[in-house]
């Protein structure tokens, strides 16, 4: 396991021999770097960065003139065995005096060098690699990331957006679909959730800023304001194309409609749906040309300035979650809309139809524009659109061999799954989507299981060609990450989730591996979800419910930030956790206990082992953080239950010093949580957190003043401050 657990991710053959090959001491390099068929960028990149990572490890920056030769080179010569996505294959001999890194296409040799850098150690001074022969490809054509267009993405600059670029090529990921535009209904703030990442030239108006909004306990002050979002601003996507090229990372642009889009139909009433007889604002008409034209004018901008300049062929589409919904209108958040037309011409079609026909229109204009991938979202298919006629259709109009059904399902178990097949007898093309804590604002959690779920379907099914998560992107998420470069990379060597959860806390944190696999077990433990409870719902007796399901749902904030029809907009938080946990005290007080003690355990454990230079420190420091916040939530409620008693009681000191702990505690989490996660995560994460903090110091004052002191944790809207409900 010693010598496997070194390649991330896991190669498909590699074997070691008991010498090594030095390649220098401090100080003192011992070996000539020399190169043939280098011509490409991504193949002279590959050169550049050997050279200067070795020039780093022996600390040596004269001329390299050893008597180690270190070869690299593009060769032809495929070996029988590597048999699909050979361009990304390669191979690496390392023996006595001589070291030969082969890719059998640019992306290969790229790859090659990736290994070797892994593989290369520094031990009493000395630098060297072992004896070793690796022949390695990937079994999925691309592997990658989408990046939603939301919390934190919305805030990245472009070095952020390359840090996420080197991240993933070190991991062999070769693609990042990047959301331009998408939406979701009122949350907070009582605004629709927009987010635009392009200046869109010919329809200016198309465009929407952040706000940010929370405590700052590091700068000891409130962050309240607006801003645009960088990527949109300073109109940087196409370098961030440029530079994904650079690393072998392709780079895809989203752009939705059916489905995620309400800032067009909005601001264009004339293309929205017609719903007796009037335009709503809400959806598209398929039937007008206005609405082409718009669409069209948005992906021809894309195409020309971003994606034709480097090179790029793909675009997605997304299509996806088109139904009725509320809370798309800010001034009726209650009253529900649908997205399809029923204007003179549209009401002749079914909604299948509908959908059917817009979708083929731009994936149409798309390939007329050299796109030769067209991803668009599979779970129509599970709604409303009849698979086999869908391929019909792409055959009629000559679009079967662009379409990307891109198949997504978040459940970590199968009973759980949207779909059980992704119809490879079909020929359909194909790519999966498990997600990777895409929720890292409320609270990350495990995802393997659901990452090996739709893996092993790819691997029976045979037709997919990629993987291409459901992401947002927080560094401790990296175990979910580092699953989906293993299992697209090399499924059969992964082995189970067992096998490879062992072998993360191998990698990471090898001179500590018990104690950090006991961590990252606990970890997984708090953050379990059981069979038939989904991101958005719990059922089941509560026996059968894992306590990650209570935590995401119950306990953390974001859930309460949705409109519901049945509830107050703000809602009442937390009161109707509070009134949920009252009536089934014990069986929460008993979950509470259990998320408590295994955070305790869990953060002791990350928390030295951040201490200690063999381990990856900075992962440790980030795996701490999320144990504290699990921590948190868990003592915040049970402090409400004591607020609870002690306000029966009429005890208004007790109130205010159980309150007045909650605060502080808050205030250290955040505090932490700014000293080790990256500036553009602060808004949404530090805004769920400040409105716990708020909470408790509203009741802390309330408490502390009032001569005959009510409180009920059902309904604590009485004593709430202006500070507190504007972070609702």
């Amino acid at each position: 396991m010693k010598n496997t657990v070194e390649i991330k991710p896991v190669p498909q053959v590699a074997s070691w021999g008991e010498g090594i090959v030095k390649l220098g001491t401090l100080g003192k390099a011992d070996y000539n770097i020399s190169a043939e068929n280098l011509n490409g960028e991504l193949s002279k990149k590959a050169y550049a960065i050997l050279d200067d990572f070795l020039s780093g490890k022996t600390c040596d920056i004269g001329e390299k003139n050893g008597s180690i030769a270190v070869e690299l080179k593009i060769t032809s010569d495929v070996p029988a065995e590597v048999k699909k996505n050979v361009d990304q294959g390669y191979a690496i001999s390392v023996k006595d005096d001589k070291i030969t890194l082969t890719g059998f296409g640019e992306a290969g040799l790229y790859y090659a060098v990736n290994t070797f850098m892994q593989c290369v150690k520094l031990e009493n001074n000395v630098i060297f690699v072992s004896e070793m022969s690796v022949l390695d490809w990937p079994d999925l054509r691309t592997r990658g990331h989408f990046m939603e267009c939301r919390y934190g993405s919305n805030l990245m600059e472009l070095e952020d957006w390359k840090a996420l670029v080197d991240d993933m090529a070190a991991m062999k990921m070769n693609q990042l679909v990047v959301a331009l535009y998408g939406c979701w209904n009122v949350q907070y703030d009582g605004i629709i959730s927009e987010y635009v990442y392009i200046p869109v030239k010919k329809y200016p108006d198309i465009k929407a800023n952040v706000v940010k909004r929370y405590f700052s306990p590091k700068e000891n002050r409130w962050v309240d304001e607006t801003v645009p979002t960088p990527m949109a601003e300073k109109d940087f996507f196409g370098e961030l194309v440029a530079y994904g090229k650079s690393c072998g990372v392709e780079i895809v642009p989203l752009w939705n409609s059916y489905g995620h889009n309400t800032i067009v139909p909005r601001l264009y009433p004339e293309v929205s749906a017609v719903i007796d007889g009037k335009q709503t604002g809400h959806g598209f008409c398929i039937s007008t040309k206005k609405t082409y034209d718009i669409l069209f004018d948005i992906f021809d901008q894309i195409i020309d300035d971003y994606l034709k300049p480097n090179g790029i062929e793909s675009f997605h589409v997304g299509l996806d979650e088109v139904w009725e919904e509320r809370a798309t209108d800010v001034n009726d958040v209650f009253k529900v809309f649908s997205p399809w037309c029923e204007c003179d011409e549209c009401k002749k079609m079914s909604n299948e139809e509908k959908f059917l026909n817009h979708a083929i229109r731009l994936i149409k204009h798309l390939k007329s524009r050299g796109m030769k991938n067209v991803y668009m979202y599979s779970d129509m298919m599970t709604r409303v659109v009849d698979p086999v006629k869908f391929k019909k259709i792409l055959e009629e109009n000559d679009v079967l061999d662009v379409t990307v059904a891109d198949w997504w399902t978040y459940t970590n178990y199968e009973d759980g799954l949207m779909f059980k097949t992704m119809y490879p007898e079909l020929g359909i093309r194909s790519t999966i989507k498990p997600w990777n804590s895409y929720y890292h604002w409320n609270s990350t959690f495990d995802s393997v299981p659901n990452v090996y779920i739709l893996s092993e379907m790819a691997h029976r099914e045979g037709h997919v060609e990629g993987l291409q998560s459901y992401s947002a992107w927080d560094k401790s998420c990296d175990k979910n990450h580092m699953s989906m470069a293993d299992y697209s990379w090399n499924f059969v060597g992964t082995g189970d989730v067992t096998e490879f959860r062992n072998r993360y806390a191998m990698r990471e944190f090898g001179a500590r591996y018990d104690e950090a696999k006991l961590g990252l077990e606990l970890m997984d433990e708090i953050t379990e979800r059981r069979p038939g409870n989904s991101e958005f719902e719990r059922t089941g007796e509560e026996e059968t419910v894992g306590n990650g399901t209570i935590i995401h749902l119950e306990l953390s904030y974001y859930f309460f930030s949705y409109v519901r029809p049945d509830k107050d907009y703000p809602r009442n938080f937390p009161g109707e956790s509070m009134t949920n946990i009252l009536s089934k005290r014990a069986f929460y007080e008993k979950r509470l206990a259990e998320i408590s003690e295994k955070s305790v355990k869990a953060l002791s454990i990350f928390d030295e082992l951040s201490k200690d230079p063999r381990c990856n420190v900075e992962l440790s420091k980030r795996f701490a953080c999320e144990c504290a916040n699990y921590l948190a939530l868990a003592e915040d409620y049970k402090a409400l239950l004591k607020i609870h008693d002690a306000a029966e009681a009429k005890d208004a000191k007790t109130v205010a010093a159980l309150a007045s702990e909650r605060k502080n505690a808050r205030l250290s989490l955040m505090l932490k949580i700014e000293s080790v996660k990256e500036a553009f995560l602060m808004p949404s994460h530090l805004r769920n957190q400040s409105i716990f903090m708020q909470l408790f110091a509203d009741i802390e004052a309330y408490a502390n003043s009032a001569s005959d002191m009510k409180v009920d944790v059902c309904d604590l809207r009485n004593l709430a401050s202006d500070a507190f409900m504007s972070l609702r």
